[in-house]
C-alpha cells in the first residue's frame, strides 16, 4: 500500500513530538533528581512510593512524639533529682532540730529554712516544659500544686498518666502524675513538710522524730519515681533508635524507586537528542521533497 506525503510528514511530525516530550522529560528528571514524579512516569511504581511516603509521615510524627516524651521526661528526671536533695537537706536540718542541745529559738530558726525548702519543693512539683506543668498528670493547663491557708498544698492536676505514640500499635507512657510522686504513695510529701513546720515551731520533740520516719518514706517514694522515669527515659531512647532505622530505610526505599540515576539518565538523553536530530533530518528531506514535486 502506498503512503502519502501526508501520512508521512503526520508519521514524522509524531516521532518528533513524542522525543522531544522524553528530552524534556529527562531534563526534568536529571533536574529535580526524581525518576518518578507523576503516575504516568510509572503507575505502579508511583503508587508505591505513595505508600513509601505515608509510612515515613507516621514514623516522622512517631519521631516527633518520642522528641516530645523525652523533653518531658529529661526535665522530670531534673526536678526529682532536686526534689531528692532538697528533702536531704530538710532531713539534716530534722535531725539537728531532734537534738537535746537545739533550743526552742533554734527550732523556730530551722523552721524557717526549712518553708524555704517547702516552697521550693513546690516549684520543682510544678516545673513546666514549653508552658506545661510536667506532673499534673494529663490535666497541663494549670499548676498543679497549689499553696493553700499556711502550709498546705493541695493537689489539683489528674492521676492520668501521659502517653505518647511511639511506633504502630505502640504507646508508652510519659512522666507521672504528681499526686502519684509527692502527695500519693508511702507518704503525702507536703504534708510530712507541714506536719515537721508544726513541730519545729511548737517545740514539739515527739513530732519532729515522727518527722524523720515520713521524710525517709519521702526519700524512698521519690527514689522510686526516679527508678521509673528512668525507664521511660530507657524506652524512649529504644523507640527512637527504631524509628531512626525504620525511617532511614523507608528513604532508601523511596530513593531507589524514585530517584534518577544520573549516568543512565545523561545516556538516555544522548540517545534520545541522537534520535530527535535524525528524525529532523529526515523530516526536512521529506518537506525539501515535497516542495520539489509541488515547484514542478
Amino acid at each position: 500500500m502506498r503512503v502519502s506525503d501526508h501520512q508521512l510528514f503526520g508519521t514524522t511530525a509524531g516521532s518528533l513530538a513524542r522525543i522531544k516530550d522524553s528530552i524534556v522529560r529527562v531534563h526534568e528528571q536529571i533536574a529535580s533528581q526524581q525518576r518518578i514524579a507523576k503516575p504516568s512516569d510509572d503507575p505502579s511504581i508511583f503508587g508505591q512510593a505513595i505508600l513509601e511516603k505515608s509510612a515515613l509521615a507516621d514514623n516522622e510524627q512517631w519521631i516527633r512524639n518520642i522528641q516530645f516524651g523525652t523533653a518531658r521526661v529529661t526535665v522530670a528526671d531534673k526536678a526529682l533529682g532536686e526534689a531528692q536533695n532538697l528533702i536531704t537537706r530538710v532531713r539534716e536540718l530534722t535531725v539537728q532540730a531532734r537534738s537535746d542541745t537545739t533550743s526552742a529559738q533554734g527550732r523556730v530558726t530551722i523552721a524557717q529554712e526549712v518553708r524555704q525548702l517547702h516552697r521550693q519543693l513546690i516549684q520543682l512539683a510544678n516545673t513546666e516544659v514549653s508552658g506545661q506543668p510536667v506532673f499534673a498528670g494529663t490535666k497541663t493547663d494549670a499548676a498543679p500544686f497549689v499553696l493553700g491557708v499556711g502550709d498546705a498544698v493541695s493537689y489539683q492536676g489528674n492521676s492520668e498518666s501521659q502517653s505518647i505514640a511511639v511506633g504502630p500499635n505502640q504507646t508508652t507512657q510519659i512522666v507521672l502524675p504528681g499526686d502519684q510522686v509527692f502527695t500519693g504513695g508511702a507518704t503525702n510529701i507536703f504534708n510530712s513538710l507541714s506536719n515537721l513546720l508544726v513541730a519545729l515551731e511548737g517545740n514539739n520533740g515527739a513530732g519532729i522524730e515522727v518527722a524523720i520516719g515520713a521524710l525517709d518514706q519521702a526519700t524512698a517514694q521519690i527514689g522510686l519515681a526516679q527508678g521509673q522515669i528512668g525507664a521511660i527515659e530507657n524506652r524512649l531512647e529504644t523507640a527512637q533508635g527504631t524509628a531512626a532505622v525504620v525511617s532511614e530505610a523507608i528513604q532508601k526505599v523511596l530513593s531507589d524507586q524514585t530517584s534518577t540515576d544520573l549516568a543512565t539518565a545523561l545516556t538516555e538523553l544522548k540517545l534520545q537528542e541522537t534520535a530527535y536530530e535524525a528524525t529532523s533530518q529526515t523530516f526536512s528531506r521529506l518537506f525539501d521533497l515535497s516542495l520539489l514535486k509541488f515547484l514542478r
